[in-house]
């Protein structure tokens, strides 16, 4: 072989190796920042595992669980409503009797307790809290006590429990606050109806019984010129027409 020839196969040997080391070079480059890349986002991997831990096993209650439910604070005092809600009415412990005169009543009998409370209203009466209240009555206490609060409902009228009358002496005499808490806290057949009136409705519709049980017995000479005239005209015969014509000899 001359040594032209050995020289080119030389500079051939010489090529490869420097493209082989060229590979090299990039492969370890490559790793290298390869590797960098993967140590950069460890500490996302971290951190993205973590949070999902997290959530996946987070600790919770059990309903019903001891504890599951939040308690209040001891001395928490209700805000909004608390002048609104009295103390319950008491009953005396013993029944009067009943004298062998009282009409409807067997000798030997006893009357009902009767009930103590704290009566009046926690608020101003006005006729806007007595529409209100008339309003409510209408719509929660009617179907049972009747538009006169008389226990004639249409509700007992299909044969349903009666409650007792408005204008019974012993309920005539109980405070306001008697009412309330029945609507309370429910009393008999009767049922609670703080889902369906709200305290401040609940002392206007325990306004609206005492304008029950006044307007059956009112005394009309106290009233006023405007509802004395109402009650004539109420009370007056109307006469009723034939054909539309009133003249004497109508045909």
């Amino acid at each position: 072989m001359s040594k032209v020839e050995k020289s080119k196969v030389k500079s051939k040997k010489s090529k490869g190796k420097s493209m082989e080391d060229i590979l090299t070079r990039k492969g370890r480059n490559s790793r290298q920042a390869f590797l960098i890349f993967a140590f950069c986002l460890l500490p996302f991997a971290f951190l993205s595992a973590a949070c999902r831990q997290d959530m996946h096993d987070n600790p919770r209650y059990e309903a019903n669980e001891d504890g599951a439910n939040r308690q209040l604070p001891e001395g928490t005092v209700a805000r909004g409503s608390l002048d609104l809600n009295p103390s319950a009415p008491k009953v005396t412990a013993q029944a009067a009797p009943v004298s062998a005169a009282t009409p409807g009543v067997t000798a030997g009998a006893t009357a009902p307790a009767a009930i103590t409370g704290e009566d009046g209203f926690p608020f101003k009466v006005s006729k806007e809290i007595l529409d209100r209240g008339e309003s409510r009555y209408n719509i929660s206490c009617l179907p049972c006590h009747g538009k006169l609060g008389d226990g004639n409902g249409m509700i007992v009228q299909r044969g349903f429990r009666r409650p007792p009358s408005y204008h019974d002496p012993r309920l005539k005499a109980a405070p306001s606050s008697y009412f309330y808490d029945v609507m309370t806290n429910g009393f008999g057949a009767m049922s609670s109806y703080t889902d369906q009136l709200t305290p401040e409705d609940r002392w206007k519709v325990a306004a609206y019984i005492r304008v029950l049980q006044l307007s059956q017995r009112a005394n009309v000479a106290e009233l006023g010129e405007d509802d004395k005239k109402k009650i004539t005209e109420a009370a007056a015969p109307k006469t009723e027409t034939k054909g539309g014509n009133n003249a004497p000899g109508g045909h």
